[in-house]
């Protein structure tokens, strides 16, 4: 419930008062029952108080530091970039490259995970508008089951390459231990290239449509796509 530190000053502030070890000690049970500092640590910090002290953190000891300050030092520096490097928190901490990995994932649970990619920033009113769509979307399907899966109709657009080169893993052929490996030369994708609309439910694609070149697609295109192409 409370801490050492805290602890800590509340019995810099009884010694002010001028009460003994023992008393300060009754005072913290009676506060932090079992949490409670025992009597011998309470009876040091009395002393070192009496004698002038004023900190009450604890004093940096030489040598290597403790798991807990190791821990610690690593949190404070994530918390301030969470793109730190390996390399950068073993120079910023002065440990080995093992020991931070090994803090980073058994102590502190933790693995460096990219940005998730979204197509657009929504806004509020456009997340609601999907919100509620999908929301219909479910009424109705709790209603009229699958009959209402296939009145569903979507669509989507791809970029079409005129000529695409064939993947590393097309080129795979079964062969003997020892056989040559043939030789593929590296090819580009065409520069050229065109956007298609593909329509399609479940049942399969419904319609393809090529988007003339230099057309922008945008809400009044789809408008008339639908319009005279879909309808």
């Amino acid at each position: 419930m409370f801490s050492k530190q805290e602890q800590r000053s509340w019995i810099k502030i009884e010694c002010a008062r001028g009460l003994t070890a023992r008393q300060c000690r009754q005072g913290l049970q009676e506060a932090c029952g079992e949490s409670a500092l025992p009597y011998r640590t309470v009876a040091r910090w009395v002393k070192a108080f009496n004698e002038g002290r004023q900190n009450v953190a604890d004093m940096r000891r030489p040598g290597r530091p403790s798991v807990s300050e190791e821990v610690y030092a690593l949190t404070a520096l994530l918390d301030s970039d969470r793109r730190h490097t390996i390399r950068e928190l073993a120079r910023e901490t002065g440990l080995a490259h093992t020991t931070v990995l090994h803090i980073l994932k058994e102590r502190l649970g933790m693995r460096k995970i990219a940005s998730r990619w979204v197509p657009h920033d929504l806004t509020e009113m456009q997340k609601w508008l999907r919100y509620d769509a999908a929301r219909n979307h479910l009424e109705r399907y709790e209603r009229e089951g699958e009959v209402f899966l296939r009145h569903i109709i979507t669509l989507d657009e791809t970029w079409a390459k005129s000529y695409e080169p064939q993947m590393k893993r097309q080129s795979n052929e079964w062969r003997h231990y020892g056989s040559p490996r043939k030789s593929k030369v590296s090819q580009n994708p065409s520069s050229v290239k065109v956007m298609v609309i593909l329509v399609y439910d479940c049942d399969g694609v419904i319609l393809t449509h090529t988007v003339p070149q230099q057309q922008t697609v945008n809400a009044q295109y789809y408008c008339s796509f639908l319009e005279h192409n879909l309808r």
